[in-house]
């Protein structure tokens, strides 16, 4: 138990002892957010050049401090679902901290009437049994690479 006393000696007693009960729990509530697993989940609109065939991707960012994440599962919550797994994207896949990911699943494999909400419906799985939803990437250049690898066409 702390008592506190008001003013005087006393008073910096109780705040010296106060911060010998608190210091330690600070520092195990801030390993164990520092330890979190955090992973940002974004959605776009866009074409592969070569076969000029529109596709979302699915981009998958691990921002956690210190920890690796396994994805398992990448898929758009529709009825049927309809899961991400182009040949050159095999899952598992670990993400580094700081890592980023991508893969994507055709347009016309999703229904016609998603509009925008289409941004919104794509999931990720970690290994943990997490599932994390999706947001809409709207900062995407108009050109560039799919992170993750090379990509070949069919």
């Amino acid at each position: 138990m702390v008592s506190f006393l008001a003013g005087g000696a006393g008073g910096k007693l109780a705040d010296v002892l106060l911060l010998d009960v608190l210091k330690p729990l600070v520092d195990i509530m801030r390993s164990g957010f520092a330890d979190r697993r955090h992973v940002r989940v974004t959605v776009h609109h866009a074409f592969f050049a070569a076969t000029e065939r529109p596709a979302y991707f699915v981009n998958i960012t691990n921002l956690s401090r210190n920890r690796d994440v396994e994805i398992t599962h990448v898929w758009f919550d529709v009825t049927p679902q309809v899961a991400a797994m182009p040949p050159d994207r095999p899952l598992p896949k670990r993400l580094k901290p700081d890592e980023v990911w991508e893969t994507w699943v055709e347009a016309n494999r999703l229904p016609g009437y998603l509009d925008e909400t289409v941004y919104t419906l794509a999931r990720v799985r970690l290994s943990n049994g997490a599932v994390v939803k999706s947001q809409r990437n709207a900062g995407v250049p108009d050109q560039g690479s799919v992170p993750g690898g090379p990509v070949t066409h069919s």
